[in-house]
């Protein structure tokens, strides 16, 4: 994501531009070459007076009336008056975003250093930096919990990937931790960075916009964003096929049947807008028809 950042940053900067006018030349030629447009008589194009419809005063004055409540111009963009205001200061979000690096930089300083830790630390710990770095949605987050659940030997990779949502509470089973409360710190732990990053940067984002860089910026880690969701999909779809014999996941590949209840799902949900809810029912039942023919 810093590569994404700083590769648009330097695209939209004077000299990307300048190495893209050296690199390609014959844009500027095209441009150059461009035919004169004729001039149009202004009696094609200009209705007669009697033809133009002018707003009333009453609708105009009203017009007026609301953009003066309710709008504010702000660098060519139009933002509602009182979502403007209701955006936290840029001193109130510095203090959000020093308190959430200071818990972050204690929480793992206290992981790297204690040898001996409850496991209800460690789950809120490994959970508050899984939530920190993470950047995307549930594609993103399924493997890399993967790494700080399974890899701790909590929770089995089996169990992982049927039930993936209850985590936290099968994490702290065998421990005197209660079901419920290792759910409520997994909670706590995941979405808290989130957070604390969204109302810190809201902060100070009407004073970051206005910087051309920072807007650069953000489109190159957005892009680089999707291409770690396709990475995170092709890990899932790497372990994804569960058996008596691959406890652990097996590529999907390995089964054509697989590959086509794979198929059917992004087909139907990306052309025929078939709802997640319905995939997963007629995923549910296509592997229902191949055990049906194959272990029954």
């Amino acid at each position: 994501m810093f590569a994404g950042g700083t590769a648009t940053l330097f695209f939209d900067s004077a000299w990307g531009k300048k190495l893209i006018r050296r690199r390609s030349p014959n844009v500027e030629e095209g441009r150059g070459a461009e035919e004169p447009v004729e001039a149009v008589e202004m009696s094609e194009t200009i209705p007669p007076s009697s033809m133009v419809r002018r707003p009333s005063t009453r609708a105009k004055s009203r017009s007026e009336e609301v953009g003066t409540e309710n709008l504010v111009e702000e660098e060519g963009r139009t933002v509602t008056y009182n979502l403007d205001k209701r955006i936290f200061s840029w001193g109130f979000g510095i203090k959000v975003l020093v308190f959430f690096f200071a818990t972050f930089i204690t929480i793992m300083i206290l992981r790297g250093v204690l040898k001996v830790r409850p496991r209800g630390f460690d789950l809120f710990a490994n959970l508050y930096l899984a939530g920190t770095i993470i950047f995307g949605g549930g594609p993103v987050v399924i493997p890399l919990l993967r790494e700080y659940v399974v890899d701790e030997g909590w929770v089995s990779s089996r169990d992982f990937l049927l039930v993936a949502v209850y985590l936290a509470t099968l994490a702290v089973k065998g421990t005197s931790i209660n079901s419920a409360a290792g759910a409520v710190i997994g909670y706590i732990a995941i979405f808290s960075p989130g957070q604390f990053i969204h109302t810190g940067t809201m902060g100070l984002w009407k004073s970051l916009r206005r910087h051309q860089s920072v807007t650069s910026c953000l489109r190159g880690i957005n892009a680089s964003a999707v291409g770690l969701v396709y990475t995170a999909v092709y890990r899932l779809w790497e372990i994804g096929f569960i058996d008596e014999a691959y406890q652990s996941g097996s590529p999907l590949g390995k089964d054509p049947w697989w590959v086509v209840v794979t198929a059917t799902s992004f087909v139907g949900g990306m052309w025929f807008k078939l709802p997640a809810p319905a995939a997963i029912v007629l995923g549910g039942t296509m592997g229902l028809i191949w055990f049906g023919i194959v272990k029954a």
